[in-house]
């Protein structure tokens, strides 16, 4: 972007000799008309010089937007990926806890959800794996009492 940069001392170029300098009611004398003779095709290649570096300037800027929205959009998909990872990982750990509940294995379900604790949760997750903490505990708490029977039960056969 150099461009605008290169263009001041031809801005100030083309406007002393548009504006023209001195009194404007005064008549060209012959040394005027000398002068500006070979100040017109100047002026006409600084005009032209002018036209060519602000649509190179123009063209920039479009590539510039182009590039940035493309990676703005970018950006989003990585973040939305990113997201949909976050959202994976623990359903992952509840569908692991699910199926060790499912083969009685509660110490490893219990196991499972411990493992987000530290993760941030939606609240339908946050809700199941409340849900599921209290049934592996009644689940836990009702095979530790029929143990227990099952441990009387083999005493009082004995005698």
């Amino acid at each position: 972007m150099k461009a605008p940069s290169c263009l001041l001392p031809i801005y100030l170029i083309v406007a002393a000799l548009v504006g023209g300098c001195g009194n404007k009611d005064e008549k060209p004398t012959a040394a005027t008309e000398q002068a500006r003779k070979p100040a017109e095709p100047l002026a006409s290649e600084a005009q032209k010089a002018v036209g060519t570096a602000v649509n190179e300037t123009k063209e920039t800027a479009a590539k510039v937007a182009a590039e940035t929205k493309e990676a703005a959009a970018k950006a989003v998909d990585e973040v939305g990926k990113q997201a949909d990872a976050a959202t994976a990982k623990p359903q992952g750990f509840i569908d692991q806890a699910k199926s060790y509940v499912a083969e009685k294995k509660y110490q490893e379900a219990l196991s499972s959800l411990k493992q987000l604790s530290n993760v941030k949760l939606t609240p339908d997750q946050q809700k199941v794996v409340d849900d599921l903490k209290v049934q592996i505990q009644k689940l836990m708490a009702s095979q530790a009492g029929s143990d227990a029977t099952k441990a009387a039960g083999s005493l009082l056969e004995r005698k």
